[in-house]
Protein backbone atom coordinates (compact mmCIF):
# COMPACT_ATOMS: atom_id res chain seq x y z
CA UNK A 1 0.00 0.00 0.00
CA UNK A 2 1.75 3.51 -0.87
CA UNK A 3 1.77 6.33 1.28
CA UNK A 4 -0.97 7.93 -0.78
CA UNK A 5 -3.45 5.51 0.18
CA UNK A 6 -2.34 4.94 4.08
CA UNK A 7 -3.01 8.88 4.77
CA UNK A 8 -6.02 8.78 2.92
CA UNK A 9 -7.36 5.86 4.98
CA UNK A 10 -5.78 7.63 8.01
CA UNK A 11 -7.63 10.45 7.57
CA UNK A 12 -10.63 8.97 7.04
CA UNK A 13 -10.28 7.03 10.51
CA UNK A 14 -9.69 10.73 12.54
CA UNK A 15 -12.92 12.30 10.84
CA UNK A 16 -14.51 9.06 11.85
CA UNK A 17 -13.06 9.25 15.04
CA UNK A 18 -13.84 13.10 15.47
CA UNK A 19 -17.40 12.76 14.26
CA UNK A 20 -17.95 9.58 17.36
CA UNK A 21 -16.38 12.04 19.78
CA UNK A 22 -18.33 15.38 18.29
CA UNK A 23 -21.64 12.57 18.95
CA UNK A 24 -20.43 11.83 22.38
CA UNK A 25 -19.74 15.44 23.51
CA UNK A 26 -23.55 16.15 22.54
CA UNK A 27 -25.00 13.60 23.77
CA UNK A 28 -23.61 14.46 27.00
CA UNK A 29 -25.43 18.54 26.59
CA UNK A 30 -28.22 17.19 24.33
CA UNK A 31 -29.54 14.11 25.79
CA UNK A 32 -32.69 16.09 27.36
CA UNK A 33 -33.21 17.51 23.40
CA UNK A 34 -36.75 18.04 22.68
CA UNK A 35 -37.65 16.85 26.63
CA UNK A 36 -40.94 18.82 27.97
CA UNK A 37 -40.82 18.97 31.98
CA UNK A 38 -44.27 19.85 34.06
CA UNK A 39 -43.50 22.29 37.21
CA UNK A 40 -46.08 22.78 39.31
CA UNK A 41 -46.09 25.84 41.61
CA UNK A 42 -48.46 27.73 43.92
CA UNK A 43 -47.16 30.77 42.48
CA UNK A 44 -49.40 33.30 40.88
CA UNK A 45 -48.94 37.26 39.67
CA UNK A 46 -48.59 38.94 42.75
CA UNK A 47 -46.51 36.14 44.85
CA UNK A 48 -43.59 34.77 42.50
CA UNK A 49 -45.42 34.41 39.21
CA UNK A 50 -43.35 36.42 37.43
CA UNK A 51 -39.95 35.14 38.78
CA UNK A 52 -40.64 30.96 37.69
CA UNK A 53 -41.21 32.56 34.28
CA UNK A 54 -38.18 34.64 34.32
CA UNK A 55 -36.30 31.34 35.86
CA UNK A 56 -37.42 29.17 33.04
CA UNK A 57 -36.45 31.60 30.30
CA UNK A 58 -32.78 31.92 31.63
CA UNK A 59 -33.23 27.67 32.24
CA UNK A 60 -34.37 27.42 28.54
CA UNK A 61 -31.36 30.10 27.57
CA UNK A 62 -28.44 27.60 28.65
CA UNK A 63 -30.79 24.05 28.11
CA UNK A 64 -32.41 24.97 24.06
CA UNK A 65 -33.46 21.28 23.54
CA UNK A 66 -35.67 21.58 27.75
CA UNK A 67 -39.18 23.48 27.16
CA UNK A 68 -40.56 23.71 30.69
CA UNK A 69 -44.32 24.19 30.89
CA UNK A 70 -45.22 25.82 34.06
CA UNK A 71 -48.98 25.07 35.82
CA UNK A 72 -50.18 27.17 39.08
CA UNK A 73 -52.50 26.21 41.93
CA UNK A 74 -54.25 28.54 43.82
CA UNK A 75 -52.85 26.55 47.28
CA UNK A 76 -50.37 24.13 48.39
CA UNK A 77 -53.54 21.28 48.75
CA UNK A 78 -55.13 21.67 45.64
CA UNK A 79 -51.60 21.26 43.48
CA UNK A 80 -50.75 17.83 45.56
CA UNK A 81 -54.45 16.76 45.06
CA UNK A 82 -53.94 17.43 41.35
CA UNK A 83 -50.86 15.49 41.71
CA UNK A 84 -52.08 12.44 43.11
CA UNK A 85 -54.95 12.48 40.45
CA UNK A 86 -52.21 13.06 37.54
CA UNK A 87 -50.31 10.44 39.22
CA UNK A 88 -52.85 7.34 39.60
CA UNK A 89 -53.40 8.35 35.38
CA UNK A 90 -50.02 7.36 35.05
CA UNK A 91 -48.96 11.25 34.25
CA UNK A 92 -47.11 12.28 36.83
CA UNK A 93 -46.04 15.94 37.20
CA UNK A 94 -42.12 16.15 36.77
CA UNK A 95 -41.11 19.06 39.41
CA UNK A 96 -43.74 20.54 41.83
CA UNK A 97 -43.85 22.49 44.79
CA UNK A 98 -44.67 20.62 48.25
CA UNK A 99 -45.27 22.44 51.39
CA UNK A 100 -43.35 21.31 54.45
CA UNK A 101 -46.41 20.06 56.22
CA UNK A 102 -47.35 17.61 53.54
CA UNK A 103 -43.51 15.84 53.76
CA UNK A 104 -44.65 12.99 55.77
CA UNK A 105 -47.46 12.54 53.59
CA UNK A 106 -45.39 12.54 50.54
CA UNK A 107 -42.78 10.15 51.70
CA UNK A 108 -45.44 7.47 52.87
CA UNK A 109 -47.99 7.94 50.24
CA UNK A 110 -46.22 9.19 46.66
CA UNK A 111 -43.87 7.74 44.37
CA UNK A 112 -41.13 10.35 44.54
CA UNK A 113 -37.53 10.24 43.21
CA UNK A 114 -35.36 10.29 45.91
CA UNK A 115 -32.34 13.10 45.49
CA UNK A 116 -29.51 10.67 46.18
CA UNK A 117 -30.70 8.36 42.90
CA UNK A 118 -30.78 11.38 40.89
CA UNK A 119 -27.48 12.17 41.83
CA UNK A 120 -26.35 8.57 41.94
CA UNK A 121 -27.51 8.35 37.84
CA UNK A 122 -27.03 11.38 36.88
CA UNK A 123 -24.65 13.62 39.21
CA UNK A 124 -25.04 16.31 41.45
CA UNK A 125 -22.65 16.18 44.48
CA UNK A 126 -20.83 19.24 43.62
CA UNK A 127 -24.79 21.15 43.64
CA UNK A 128 -25.44 19.43 47.35
CA UNK A 129 -21.85 20.33 48.67
CA UNK A 130 -23.44 24.16 48.47
CA UNK A 131 -25.84 23.63 51.17
CA UNK A 132 -25.56 23.20 54.87
CA UNK A 133 -26.23 19.90 56.54
CA UNK A 134 -29.22 21.28 57.84
CA UNK A 135 -30.73 22.25 55.10
CA UNK A 136 -30.71 19.29 53.18
CA UNK A 137 -32.22 17.55 57.00
CA UNK A 138 -35.31 19.46 56.02
CA UNK A 139 -36.80 17.44 53.38
CA UNK A 140 -35.20 14.15 55.00
CA UNK A 141 -37.30 11.58 56.11
CA UNK A 142 -36.37 8.34 57.48
CA UNK A 143 -32.37 9.00 55.86
CA UNK A 144 -34.20 9.26 52.21
CA UNK A 145 -34.04 12.86 50.80
CA UNK A 146 -36.93 13.43 49.38
CA UNK A 147 -36.62 16.67 47.49
CA UNK A 148 -34.26 19.85 47.68
CA UNK A 149 -35.40 22.42 50.03
CA UNK A 150 -36.23 25.54 47.96
CA UNK A 151 -38.32 28.27 49.96
CA UNK A 152 -37.92 29.25 53.15
CA UNK A 153 -40.04 31.98 54.83
CA UNK A 154 -41.35 33.98 58.26
CA UNK A 155 -44.46 35.91 58.76
CA UNK A 156 -43.40 39.42 59.55
CA UNK A 157 -45.77 42.53 60.79
CA UNK A 158 -46.04 44.66 57.51
CA UNK A 159 -48.04 48.12 58.34
CA UNK A 160 -49.42 50.93 56.72
CA UNK A 161 -47.10 53.81 58.28
CA UNK A 162 -49.50 56.55 56.73
CA UNK A 163 -52.63 55.16 58.33
CA UNK A 164 -50.86 55.13 61.67
CA UNK A 165 -49.67 58.53 61.25
CA UNK A 166 -53.18 59.58 60.63
CA UNK A 167 -54.04 57.65 63.61
CA UNK A 168 -51.50 59.31 65.67
CA UNK A 169 -49.40 56.29 66.43
CA UNK A 170 -45.96 56.57 65.92
CA UNK A 171 -44.85 55.05 62.78
CA UNK A 172 -41.49 54.67 63.89
CA UNK A 173 -42.04 52.44 66.86
CA UNK A 174 -44.89 49.99 66.20
CA UNK A 175 -46.79 47.74 68.44
CA UNK A 176 -44.41 44.47 68.99
CA UNK A 177 -46.84 42.33 70.91
CA UNK A 178 -50.76 41.40 70.74
CA UNK A 179 -51.32 43.74 74.00
CA UNK A 180 -50.02 46.07 72.17
CA UNK A 181 -51.71 46.33 68.91
CA UNK A 182 -54.69 45.93 71.06
CA UNK A 183 -54.28 49.21 72.65
CA UNK A 184 -53.56 50.67 69.26
CA UNK A 185 -56.49 49.23 67.87
CA UNK A 186 -58.65 51.10 70.23
CA UNK A 187 -57.47 54.21 68.97
CA UNK A 188 -57.24 53.29 65.41
CA UNK A 189 -61.37 51.68 65.78
CA UNK A 190 -62.41 55.09 67.12
CA UNK A 191 -60.34 57.71 64.49
CA UNK A 192 -60.13 55.43 61.75
CA UNK A 193 -62.59 53.13 62.06
CA UNK A 194 -60.90 50.34 60.49
CA UNK A 195 -59.14 46.79 61.54
CA UNK A 196 -56.12 46.99 63.25
CA UNK A 197 -54.03 43.83 62.49
CA UNK A 198 -55.36 40.96 60.85
CA UNK A 199 -53.89 37.44 59.08
CA UNK A 200 -55.18 35.32 56.51
CA UNK A 201 -55.04 31.33 56.70
CA UNK A 202 -56.46 28.56 54.69
CA UNK A 203 -56.10 24.72 55.48
CA UNK A 204 -52.18 24.35 55.13
CA UNK A 205 -52.44 25.55 58.81
CA UNK A 206 -49.42 27.59 58.73
CA UNK A 207 -51.34 30.63 60.71
CA UNK A 208 -52.59 28.87 63.26
CA UNK A 209 -49.68 27.19 63.72
CA UNK A 210 -48.35 30.24 64.55
CA UNK A 211 -50.55 31.55 67.13
CA UNK A 212 -50.59 28.20 69.08
CA UNK A 213 -46.66 28.48 69.05
CA UNK A 214 -46.56 31.46 70.26
CA UNK A 215 -49.04 31.01 73.18
CA UNK A 216 -46.77 27.69 74.40
CA UNK A 217 -48.76 25.17 72.99
CA UNK A 218 -47.96 22.61 70.18
CA UNK A 219 -50.32 21.02 67.29
CA UNK A 220 -48.64 17.39 67.92
CA UNK A 221 -47.39 15.24 70.83
CA UNK A 222 -45.98 11.75 71.50
CA UNK A 223 -47.79 9.35 73.99
CA UNK A 224 -46.74 5.54 74.40
CA UNK A 225 -44.80 5.90 71.00
CA UNK A 226 -47.50 6.88 68.91
CA UNK A 227 -48.11 10.45 67.52
CA UNK A 228 -51.38 12.25 68.85
CA UNK A 229 -52.45 15.31 68.92
CA UNK A 230 -52.41 18.38 71.78
CA UNK A 231 -53.92 21.24 70.05
CA UNK A 232 -56.65 21.02 72.42
CA UNK A 233 -54.39 21.39 75.16
CA UNK A 234 -54.44 24.40 77.55
CA UNK A 235 -51.78 26.33 76.04
CA UNK A 236 -52.59 26.21 72.42
CA UNK A 237 -56.34 26.70 73.36
CA UNK A 238 -55.47 30.28 74.37
CA UNK A 239 -53.35 30.81 71.33
CA UNK A 240 -56.42 29.99 68.93
CA UNK A 241 -58.67 32.20 71.33
CA UNK A 242 -56.29 35.60 71.06
CA UNK A 243 -57.07 35.43 67.52
CA UNK A 244 -60.64 34.99 67.78
CA UNK A 245 -60.68 37.86 70.43
CA UNK A 246 -59.38 40.27 67.85
CA UNK A 247 -61.67 39.75 65.35
CA UNK A 248 -64.36 39.58 68.02
CA UNK A 249 -63.77 42.87 69.37
CA UNK A 250 -63.18 44.10 66.03
CA UNK A 251 -59.10 45.05 66.03
CA UNK A 252 -58.94 41.82 63.50
CA UNK A 253 -60.87 40.23 60.62
CA UNK A 254 -62.13 36.29 59.30
CA UNK A 255 -60.25 36.31 56.23
CA UNK A 256 -58.38 34.23 53.71
CA UNK A 257 -54.95 34.40 52.52
CA UNK A 258 -55.89 36.32 49.50
CA UNK A 259 -58.84 38.80 51.08
CA UNK A 260 -56.12 39.50 54.11
CA UNK A 261 -53.74 41.00 51.50
CA UNK A 262 -56.75 42.87 49.71
CA UNK A 263 -57.87 44.33 52.59
CA UNK A 264 -54.67 45.53 53.60
CA UNK A 265 -53.59 47.25 50.57
CA UNK A 266 -57.18 49.02 50.22
CA UNK A 267 -56.62 50.22 53.50
CA UNK A 268 -58.80 48.57 55.33
CA UNK A 269 -56.40 47.09 57.68
CA UNK A 270 -53.26 48.98 59.32
CA UNK A 271 -51.28 45.91 59.36
CA UNK A 272 -51.16 42.45 57.87
CA UNK A 273 -49.52 39.58 59.30
CA UNK A 274 -47.88 37.58 56.45
CA UNK A 275 -44.81 35.57 54.80
CA UNK A 276 -42.01 37.80 53.84
CA UNK A 277 -42.31 35.83 50.86
CA UNK A 278 -44.65 38.26 49.73
CA UNK A 279 -43.07 41.18 50.57
CA UNK A 280 -41.87 41.93 46.70
CA UNK A 281 -46.09 41.95 45.65
CA UNK A 282 -47.06 43.74 48.42
CA UNK A 283 -44.15 46.54 47.90
CA UNK A 284 -45.47 46.65 44.07
CA UNK A 285 -48.95 46.94 45.34
CA UNK A 286 -48.56 49.54 48.28
CA UNK A 287 -49.55 52.94 47.40
CA UNK A 288 -48.33 54.13 50.56
CA UNK A 289 -45.74 54.16 53.04
CA UNK A 290 -44.98 50.09 53.96
CA UNK A 291 -42.86 49.10 56.82
CA UNK A 292 -42.44 45.87 58.40
CA UNK A 293 -41.94 44.94 62.14
CA UNK A 294 -41.76 41.55 63.95
CA UNK A 295 -44.19 39.07 64.53
CA UNK A 296 -46.69 40.19 67.32
CA UNK A 297 -45.64 38.74 70.84
CA UNK A 298 -48.41 36.60 72.92
CA UNK A 299 -47.92 37.41 76.38
CA UNK A 300 -44.83 36.69 78.12
CA UNK A 301 -44.20 33.89 75.63
CA UNK A 302 -40.94 33.29 73.00
CA UNK A 303 -42.19 34.28 69.59
CA UNK A 304 -42.21 30.51 67.76
CA UNK A 305 -43.68 30.63 64.54
CA UNK A 306 -43.75 27.68 61.61
CA UNK A 307 -41.00 28.32 59.08
CA UNK A 308 -43.02 28.38 55.82
CA UNK A 309 -42.13 27.84 52.24
CA UNK A 310 -41.54 24.74 49.63
CA UNK A 311 -39.40 22.22 48.70
CA UNK A 312 -39.08 20.88 45.44
CA UNK A 313 -40.17 17.17 44.17
CA UNK A 314 -39.46 15.08 41.29
CA UNK A 315 -41.75 12.76 40.11
CA UNK A 316 -40.23 11.99 36.33
CA UNK A 317 -40.48 8.21 35.58
CA UNK A 318 -38.46 8.45 31.81
CA UNK A 319 -34.81 8.63 32.18
CA UNK A 320 -34.54 11.99 30.04
CA UNK A 321 -37.28 13.64 32.17
CA UNK A 322 -35.75 12.73 35.00
CA UNK A 323 -32.18 14.25 33.87
CA UNK A 324 -34.26 17.25 32.77
CA UNK A 325 -36.18 17.89 35.52
CA UNK A 326 -32.57 17.52 37.74
CA UNK A 327 -31.08 20.09 35.68
CA UNK A 328 -34.25 22.20 36.51
CA UNK A 329 -34.01 21.68 40.22
CA UNK A 330 -30.40 22.85 40.09
CA UNK A 331 -31.20 25.69 37.94
CA UNK A 332 -33.61 26.91 40.73
CA UNK A 333 -31.40 26.11 43.41
CA UNK A 334 -28.40 27.64 42.18
CA UNK A 335 -26.69 31.27 43.74
CA UNK A 336 -28.31 32.89 40.39
CA UNK A 337 -31.46 31.09 40.77
CA UNK A 338 -31.62 32.23 44.65
CA UNK A 339 -30.69 35.53 44.29
CA UNK A 340 -33.22 36.26 41.30
CA UNK A 341 -36.54 34.00 43.76
CA UNK A 342 -35.43 36.29 46.94
CA UNK A 343 -35.27 39.41 45.08
CA UNK A 344 -38.60 38.82 43.33
CA UNK A 345 -40.48 37.20 46.60
CA UNK A 346 -38.60 37.90 50.03
CA UNK A 347 -37.76 34.56 50.56
CA UNK A 348 -34.58 33.74 52.59
CA UNK A 349 -31.66 31.96 50.51
CA UNK A 350 -30.96 28.31 51.02
CA UNK A 351 -26.99 28.81 50.03
CA UNK A 352 -24.83 30.68 53.35
CA UNK A 353 -22.96 34.16 52.23
CA UNK A 354 -25.35 34.87 49.68
CA UNK A 355 -27.08 37.82 51.57
CA UNK A 356 -23.83 39.16 52.62
CA UNK A 357 -22.00 38.93 49.23
CA UNK A 358 -21.72 41.72 46.85
CA UNK A 359 -22.55 39.76 43.55
CA UNK A 360 -25.79 38.44 44.79
CA UNK A 361 -28.22 40.20 47.54
CA UNK A 362 -25.32 42.23 49.53
CA UNK A 363 -26.77 45.26 48.55
CA UNK A 364 -30.44 43.98 47.81
CA UNK A 365 -31.15 43.34 51.55
CA UNK A 366 -28.88 46.41 52.38
CA UNK A 367 -31.59 48.92 50.60
CA UNK A 368 -34.58 47.01 51.53
CA UNK A 369 -35.07 47.02 55.39
CA UNK A 370 -38.46 44.73 55.12
CA UNK A 371 -36.16 41.89 53.98
CA UNK A 372 -33.56 42.48 56.96
CA UNK A 373 -36.87 42.26 58.78
CA UNK A 374 -37.39 38.79 57.61
CA UNK A 375 -33.92 37.54 58.07
CA UNK A 376 -33.62 38.49 61.64
CA UNK A 377 -36.78 36.71 62.40
CA UNK A 378 -35.92 33.17 61.17
CA UNK A 379 -34.49 32.85 65.08
CA UNK A 380 -37.82 32.19 66.03
CA UNK A 381 -38.82 29.52 63.48
CA UNK A 382 -40.16 26.04 64.06
CA UNK A 383 -41.02 23.23 61.81
CA UNK A 384 -44.23 23.50 59.95
CA UNK A 385 -45.64 20.30 61.54
CA UNK A 386 -46.69 17.45 59.23
CA UNK A 387 -49.25 15.24 60.33
CA UNK A 388 -47.97 12.20 59.15
CA UNK A 389 -48.89 8.95 58.03
CA UNK A 390 -51.43 8.51 54.47
CA UNK A 391 -54.08 10.17 56.33
CA UNK A 392 -51.68 13.39 57.08
CA UNK A 393 -54.04 15.48 54.97
CA UNK A 394 -57.36 14.65 55.98
CA UNK A 395 -55.55 14.68 59.61
CA UNK A 396 -54.74 18.62 58.69
CA UNK A 397 -57.81 19.77 57.34
CA UNK A 398 -59.71 18.96 60.60
CA UNK A 399 -57.53 21.47 62.18
CA UNK A 400 -58.18 24.21 59.61
CA UNK A 401 -62.09 22.96 59.51
CA UNK A 402 -62.26 23.75 63.00
CA UNK A 403 -60.43 27.23 63.05
CA UNK A 404 -63.01 28.00 60.60
CA UNK A 405 -65.68 27.37 63.05
CA UNK A 406 -63.63 29.40 65.76
CA UNK A 407 -63.36 32.58 63.74
CA UNK A 408 -66.66 32.41 62.38
CA UNK A 409 -68.21 32.54 66.26
CA UNK A 410 -70.03 29.80 65.27
CA UNK A 411 -68.37 27.22 67.66
CA UNK A 412 -66.22 27.36 71.22
CA UNK A 413 -62.91 27.32 70.88
CA UNK A 414 -61.95 24.33 73.68
CA UNK A 415 -64.85 22.81 72.10
CA UNK A 416 -63.93 22.66 68.81
CA UNK A 417 -60.45 22.05 68.85
CA UNK A 418 -61.35 18.85 71.34
CA UNK A 419 -63.48 17.58 68.88
CA UNK A 420 -61.20 17.84 65.98
CA UNK A 421 -58.39 16.42 67.84
CA UNK A 422 -60.42 13.71 68.68
CA UNK A 423 -60.65 13.43 65.19
CA UNK A 424 -56.86 13.48 64.30
CA UNK A 425 -56.15 10.79 66.41
CA UNK A 426 -58.51 8.38 64.60
CA UNK A 427 -56.76 9.44 61.54
CA UNK A 428 -53.02 9.72 62.71
CA UNK A 429 -53.26 7.27 65.62
CA UNK A 430 -51.28 4.92 64.59
CA UNK A 431 -48.36 6.68 63.19
CA UNK A 432 -44.97 6.04 65.11
CA UNK A 433 -43.06 9.14 66.64
CA UNK A 434 -39.91 9.70 65.00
Amino acid sequence: MNSRNVCIKMMCFLCVLLFHTAFVWAGGSGENKGVTVQYWNINSDTFGGPQVASLIESFKAENPGVTVEARSFDSYPSLLQAAETSIAGGNPPDVIQVAYPYLSYVASSLPFMPIGDLVDEFGGEEFLNQFPKNILDIPTVGGRQIGMAYSLSIPVAYYNADLMVKAGLDPDNPPQSIDQWIKAGEIIKNKLGIATVIWGYNEDNWTVQGFINSAGGELLGCKNGKVTAVFDEPAAVRGVETWRSLIKAGYSMDLNYSEARQAFLAGEAVCYVHSIAARSGIQRDAGFDLRATTYPQIGNNPIRVPGGGNMLVIFSKEKQKKNAAWQFVQHLCSPRGFTEWTKGTGYVPLIPGLTDDPAYLAEFVRENPIQQVGIDMLKNAVTWVSFPGPNGMAAGRELFEATEKILAGTMDTEQALEEAATKVDVLIGNETCQ
